[in-house]
């Protein structure tokens, strides 16, 4: 299970529950997994025997984007390993200390088996031992790796290059020295160790990833035991200050567990952030065998609720970036398409492009309404007019001009949904066409297109005036209006959104029955399920509560100024954290155990909405 996450915007490091690194992606954050989800497997010999798989704890240290893991290797030996990369450039460092608490003197080996498959694909590899560098190189076309484990006034001096040999290799605790090898290749490292009883010994691993053998080499040549110790203080400052920017972290209105999941969630978020500006859904490679695909993709609905938070909690001028990525990959008509691979490039998609012998666009208009209302949110916040004037001539006014023409009978033409599964006008998608044109009409009107504001608004009140009208049964909303145009009653979660986004007032009666339809329905232990009889990654005979359905309704009790029920919930969120603070998408009704990936962004971001709401005892909203 991915456990943790490390990044700097160029590279995204994930380490499972054994603390071992387990997805290493670069050239972008979430493409290229150079691992290809193969964990680096660390190993302890102590003369006789060799130790691999000890339990280790996971956690980021202190208020920081370092991971700090602690195990025991045997009943004398300890290990504490500090995971951080670079601030700048394309390198994961790890610094380790081993501790002998006992009472005999012990000459120890620690070794490390490295299984890359770069470009994901195991075929046409090269691995060779540099003298030049005193590292390994790892190297396909385009894509270099070098490895180089060291201490203090010690070099690599063990190593061993081939494939399916080299695990058997290290089981005896001494490498044969071969020096390069090609194809499907793997290698092994060491590095001897002199633990004094009860003293310590300490060594440095550095992972250094590079387009070319130049580029490469220049990085490895400047890696010593002074340049990572100054690396790891650089890094522990700088991050605590990055985190004290966060607007609630001073907050005396949330408790310490709130906000203590409040900054690991800035950082997830953070972490899987391109310095392109794509943010992904999620880092977990692990259901890539299983469905031959990944959540390691842009999409626009996840990005613009993180990009949201990042907003809320005082981080503008990086949810910019993505404002900007989205700039450049809006599609000619002004929409966007279901997923974006971190280069900008058009992601694997399941909607067609004809449903019934007609030709439809195959998006989630959703999707382009929210990145919309997203903007216009942070231009409420900053009003930093002159920074999003590029970002509303190349997207936010076409994707308006779009959100205006696709729109049929007073509410807009059908679309794919939320959960990514079905056709028709949804509740959802028509609250995020409304709240972009109600709350983008001021960014409209200050950039000077005051016509298009006033259309906007129009156009707004139209949509809920005709939602109110025909979306609505028995006193409360309804999900949406299927293909055949008729109604579609079962309950879903994603019917909180006309209060989210500012369709109706919270207490509106129709809206309170949504929400007390919500509560008789999907409440399972605790938390909240997406609809009624919900099929998907299913486990038990009841489907799982996900988290971020779980926080829109504690967004909606905050915001009501229910606090005890908005407590209730956020604290059930906590307690489906890992220990080191991931949040899973979903979780099994019975044992809460992750069900599908981990983390989930979009589970962080909803946290830190939730959060905020919480804080400002309904106010929340205003920000919105």
């Amino acid at each position: 299970m991915r456990y943790l996450s490390i990044g700097n915007g160029r590279i995204l490091i994930n380490i499972d529950e054994l603390g071992r690194p387990t997805d290493l992606y670069f050239p972008y954050v979430g493409m290229e997994n150079q691992s290809a989800g193969k964990p680096i497997r660390h190993y302890f010999f102590d003369g006789e025997k060799v130790y691999d798989n000890w339990k280790s704890s996971v956690n980021y240290l202190q208020d920081t984007n370092i991971a700090e893991i602690r195990g025991d290797v045997n009943e004398n030996i300890s290990v504490v390993f500090y995971d951080f990369v670079d601030l700048y450039d394309p390198i994961y460092y790890r610094i380790i200390k081993v501790l002998n608490k006992g009472n005999e003197k012990v000459r120890g080996k620690l070794l490390f088996l490295i299984d890359l498959d770069l470009y994901s694909s195991y075929f046409g590899d090269t691995a060779f031992y540099d003298p030049q560098t005193s590292s390994i190189i790892h190297y396909k076309s385009k894509r270099y790796v070098g490895v180089k484990l060291f201490g203090i006034m010690k070099e690599l001096k063990e190593y061993s290059i081939g494939k399916t040999e080299v695990p058997y290799d290290v089981l005896d605790g001494k490498l044969n020295m071969k020096a390069i090898d090609n194809g499907d290749v793997q290698f092994a490292v060491a590095i001897d160790l002199d633990l004094q009883p009860k003293g310590t010994d300490k060594a440095y691993l550095a992972i250094v990833f590079g387009r070319n053998l130049k580029e490469l080499r220049k990085l490895l040549s400047g890696i010593s035991s002074t340049s990572v110790e100054t690396t790891f203080t650089s890094n522990y400052m700088f991050w605590l200050n990055w985190l004290k920017r966060a607007k609630l972290v001073d907050n005396d209105a949330i408790g310490n567990s709130i906000k203590k999941l409040y900054k690991t969630s800035l950082l997830i978020i953070k972490n899987h952030l391109d310095n392109n500006g794509s943010i992904i859904a999620s880092s977990d490679y692990s259901f890539v065998s299983l469905w031959g695909d990944s959540y390691n993709y842009c999409w626009p609905r996840d990005s613009a609720i993180a990009s949201h938070a990042l907003d809320i909690a005082g981080y503008g001028d990086i949810a910019m970036r993505h404002y900007n990525f989205i700039s450049e990959v809006v599609s000619e008509e002004g929409f966007l398409y279901h997923k974006y691979n971190p280069d900008k490039t058009l992601a694997s998609s399941w909607h067609p492009w004809i449903y019934r012998g007609r030709q439809i666009y195959p998006i989630q208009e959703d999707e382009t309404a929210l990145q919309v209302w997203a903007i216009a949110s942070h231009y409420l916040i900053y009003k930093d007019i002159d920074e999003l004037s590029y970002i509303y001539q190349s997207f936010f006014k076409p994707a308006v001009r779009f959100i205006m023409r696709y729109i049929e009978d007073g509410l807009p033409k059908p679309s794919f949904d939320l959960w990514e599964e079905r056709y028709g006008i949804h509740i959802y998608t028509v609250s995020t066409v409304y709240g972009a044109l109600s709350k983008g009409s001021e960014l409209a009107r200050d950039m000077g297109d005051e016509v298009l504001a006033s259309d906007m608004l129009d156009v707004a009140e139209y949509i809920k005036q005709e939602a109110l009208r025909r979306m609505t049964y028995n006193g409360r909303f309804i999900r949406r209006i299927d293909e055949n145009g008729n109604k579609d009653l079962t309950v879903d979660a994603s019917m909180y959104s006309p209060y989210f986004f500012g369709m109706v007032e919270p207490q509106n009666v129709i809206m309170v029955n949504t929400i007390k339809a919500i509560e008789n329905s999907l409440m399972v232990n605790g938390g909240v399920i997406r609809y009624e009889n919900d099929p998907y990654r299913r486990v038990k005979s009841q489907p799982n509560p996900w988290i971020i359905t779980t926080l829109w309704l504690a967004e909606y009790y905050a915001d009501t100024s229910q606090k005890e029920k908005a407590l209730k919930l956020v604290n059930w969120v906590i307690n489906r954290a890992l220990p080191s603070g991931l949040l899973p998408e979903q979780v099994d009704p019975e044992t809460f155990t992750s069900t599908s990936v981990v983390p989930l962004v979009w589970s962080h971001a909803e946290f830190i909405i939730a959060t905020e709401s919480l804080a400002f005892k309904g106010g929340g909203s205003q920000s919105r």
